[in-house]
């Protein structure tokens, strides 16, 4: 199994009932973190804004969110649709025993722990491809605003298979130093183990974006376009499933379905092109459910048909 095979994190422990999200600092009771539990991609956790003054437009904004969750094992930490630059960092710690406490500022939060340690990301980049631009002249669309029209990031942090802990809570610090904004924002929050078959995607996959815009040609001979939303979809295929593939890969086609979401990351941790990482990441629904084909002994093949929440 390759490193970089596609990952797909399918049960969210932020769902479960057990879970609860605090953070460092909130801006409202509308943007509080109960929102990342949503798949409505308008409800936002929002932190406080900073009290400092940016140099050259740009903010250094930090944040922290303390996760409380039954014994989970941990393989990846996303943060769909946020503001986050590519400049930003995440770093993840999983605790078991005595909960972590949050105090400091909003300019400076600080976190103190004396549980047990079980993994520890370090710092590493949460979305180091540049942002998708909706327009040409220069601005970056990173808010609320614009998730509807495919704008935003993924802020992601991966934990290898081997290096995988369970743990009882999660410390998840953000860090952003180029950040337009004087906060940070993020609409969903995805945590969970991962599965990745042995072998990846085959030729072939496509990705690419829906715009639901119309056109309309008044009788002045002028063309007026309706805006509409936009989102994204891929379609791939998996043409060399194993038995045990095959039975995970069911086991997502039974239990998620059409109306439970997923996380799917085809080129994960790609530091070789963080664009196409980027290109190829969604949180969605799948479109249909493929049937399952074996073509030949012992190997199965289907495809998958996703669409952005």
């Amino acid at each position: 199994m390759a490193a970089n095979n596609l990952r797909i994190i399918y049960e969210n422990i932020i769902d479960l009932s057990t879970t609860t999200i605090v953070a460092s600092s909130t801006a409202s009771n509308s943007t509080a973190t109960s929102n990342l539990k949503s798949d409505t991609k308008s409800l936002i956790w929002r932190s406080a804004s900073v009290t400092t003054s940016p140099q050259n437009a740009k903010y250094t904004v930090k944040a922290n969110l303390l996760v409380t969750c039954t014994t989970s094992n941990i393989g990846g930490i996303i943060l769909p649709f946020c503001n986050l630059s590519s400049s930003a960092t995440i770093r993840v710690r999983g605790y078991t025993g005595a909960l972590p406490v949050m105090g400091g500022t909003v300019d400076s939060p600080t976190v103190t722990a004396t549980g047990v340690l079980k993994f520890d990301t370090g710092v590493v980049l949460a979305s180091p491809a540049q942002v998708f631009g909706l327009w040409s002249w220069g601005t970056v669309p990173l808010g609320v605003n614009s998730y509807s029209y495919g704008g935003g990031a993924y802020g992601r942090v991966w934990i290898p298979l081997n290096s995988q802990k369970t743990c009882t809570s999660l410390i998840i610090e953000i860090i952003d130093t180029q950040n337009p904004s004087p906060y940070i924002e993020v609409s969903r929050l995805v945590i969970g183990s991962y599965w990745s078959p042995k072998y990846n995607t085959s030729y072939g996959l496509s990705s690419s974006t829906k715009d639901l815009s119309t056109h309309e040609r008044t009788e002045s001979g002028d063309l007026i376009t309706n805006r509409g939303i936009r989102y994204r979809t891929m379609k791939f295929d998996l043409n060399y499933l194993t038995s045990p593939d095959r039975l995970e890969f069911s086991r997502i086609l039974r239990g998620n379905g059409l109306p439970k979401p997923i996380l799917i990351s085809l080129f994960p941790d790609n530091a070789t092109d963080y664009d196409k990482e980027q290109a190829h990441q969604i949180y969605g629904k799948l479109s249909q459910l493929s049937d399952v084909v074996n073509p030949i002994l012992d190997m199965y093949s289907t495809s998958i048909d996703i669409e952005e929440i």
